[in-house]
C-alpha cells in the first residue's frame, strides 16, 4: 500500500512540474506576442492639392513626386477637405494614384487609386499590371460620408520581399501586405499585394467633376523596423 502511494505522490508531482513548466512557456510565448516588434515611421512627404485640380479629367496627369523612392514599406494618409457642387455630387469625383515613378502614368504599375465621389463613395482599388491587360482589384468599395468631411484614409504596406517590376505584363507575386484604415476602422487587413516603389502621385477628377473648395492632404511616410 504505501508503495503505491509512493508512485502515486511521484506522478502527481511529475505532473505538477510539467504543468508549470508548460504554463510558463505558454506565458513566455504569450508575452512575446503582445509586444511586438514596433516600426518607426519616418515623414518623408506631405503635399496639398487644391480642389481646381479635380476639375479636369484624367489627361491632366497632375504629379507629385518623392525626391527619393521608397522600395521597402510605407505608409500614407490621405484627408479630403474637399467641397463639392451640391447639385453635381455623384458626377463629381477626386481620384489619386499612387504609383512607382515611369514616362507614362497608364504604365505606372503596380498602381492603387483612392476615389472619393461627391456623395462620399470611397473606392480603393489595386493594379497589378499593366491596364491595357487587366481591370483595377477594387480593395475596398463604401459609401461612407465622414471621408468627405475629413476623415483619414491610411494605407500602409509591409514589405517581405524584394520590389516587384515596374510596368509588368503578367502580374507578380506578392512581396508584402496591405492594410487600408478609414478613420479608425480597419476596413481591409494585411491584403497580399506586389508593390514596385513608392515615389509619384497623380490627381485628377473626372470630366464634368465639379469641386468648388477645398484641399487634399496626403502624407507620406516611411516605416522602418524598430525596437
Amino acid at each position: 500500500m504505501n508503495k503505491t502511494k509512493l508512485i502515486i505522490a511521484v506522478l502527481a508531482l511529475a505532473l505538477i512540474i510539467e504543468s508549470t513548466l508548460f504554463a510558463s512557456f505558454y506565458l513566455s510565448r504569450t508575452s512575446n506576442l503582445a509586444s511586438p516588434q514596433q516600426n518607426v515611421r519616418v515623414l518623408k512627404k506631405s503635399f496639398d492639392a487644391g480642389f481646381s485640380l479635380f476639375n479636369q479629367p484624367i489627361s491632366n496627369d497632375t504629379e507629385y513626386t518623392l525626391d527619393q523612392g521608397l522600395d521597402g514599406s510605407w505608409e500614407i494618409t490621405v484627408q479630403s477637405h474637399l467641397v463639392p457642387m451640391p447639385d453635381n455630387l455623384r458626377g463629381t469625383e477626386a481620384q489619386i494614384a499612387i504609383a512607382p515613378e515611369y514616362p507614362s502614368e497608364n504604365r505606372s504599375i503596380p498602381t492603387i487609386i483612392v476615389q472619393e465621389r461627391g456623395d462620399g463613395l470611397l473606392r480603393i482599388e489595386y493594379f497589378a499590371q499593366n491596364w491595357n491587360n487587366s481591370y483595377g482589384l477594387v480593395l475596398y468599395n463604401s459609401t461612407f460620408p465622414t471621408w468627405a468631411n475629413g476623415e483619414n484614409v491610411t494605407l500602409t504596406f509591409l514589405n517581405y520581399g524584394p520590389p516587384a517590376q515596374v510596368n509588368p505584363q503578367i502580374a507578380p507575386y506578392p512581396n508584402g501586405n496591405l492594410t487600408i484604415t478609414v478613420g479608425s476602422t480597419v476596413v481591409v487587413s494585411n491584403y497580399p499585394i506586389a508593390w514596385a516603389n513608392l515615389s509619384d502621385f497623380y490627381v485628377y477628377g473626372l470630366k464634368r467633376s465639379s469641386f468648388v473648395d477645398g484641399v487634399l492632404i496626403v502624407t507620406v511616410y516611411e516605416v522602418r523596423s524598430g525596437g
